[in-house]
């Protein structure tokens, strides 16, 4: 039996003082052996930060259809049950090899901008970029995770983030990425849309 800790919360983007968006994470982290330094424990377990793509695609899709502990339970054939729907232990679940970290960019799932702070901000490319890496760094220094190994999964547009972001969190941040995982890659926009 897998023992799990699990955090959801908002992480708040702030310039100079104001908040400009709160990002939205749930978090699971694998529980250590009775006795066990926390501290050691928790920096020698690897840590992965996972996104899903765009536009407005929140996490859920990688948390409860692929690596998080609990899936949605399935007909057979793979087809989802009808209501009400359901959760099932998941046995292929990421947990067992690292913890992780399901991140919703500004504009998906639950994270929102303020009041008041246009949209350029946070959508596009650089600024998605930037936002999710503020939300990475402040994520790591708060839950004292700088000694642990890193890495990003993204999916589809995600995976054109977690690119860009493996470049940005190593010049900007100081942060050196022990691995990046691509599903579902949509890195050549030509391949899909040709025009």
């Amino acid at each position: 039996m897998l023992n799990y800790t699990v955090t959801t919360g908002y992480m708040p983007m702030k310039s100079k003082g104001k908040v400009l968006a709160k990002i939205f994470f749930i978090a699971y982290t694998k529980d250590p052996p009775p006795g066990a330094n926390i501290n050691v424990t928790r920096n020698k377990r690897p840590i992965t930060f996972l996104f899903n793509g765009g536009p407005g695609a929140a996490a859920v899709w990688l948390n409860l259809g692929c690596a998080g502990p609990m899936r949605v339970k399935l007909t057979p054939n793979g087809n989802v049950t009808p209501p009400p729907y359901q959760l099932v232990p998941n046995h292929q679940t990421w947990l067992e090899a690292s913890d992780l970290v399901f991140v919703d960019p500004v504009g998906t799932g639950f994270s929102r901008r303020s009041s008041g702070v246009p949209g350029k901000e946070f959508f596009g490319v650089q600024q998605d970029i930037a936002s999710v890496a503020s939300f990475i760094r402040l994520y790591t220094t708060l839950y004292q995770r700088w000694g642990s190994p890193k890495f990003l999964a993204g999916e589809s547009y995600g995976t054109t983030r977690a690119c860009g972001l493996a470049d940005y969190l190593s010049t900007h941040d100081g942060m050196t990425l022990n691995g990046v995982i691509l599903i579902s890659c949509a890195l050549n926009f030509q391949i899909l849309t040709p025009n």
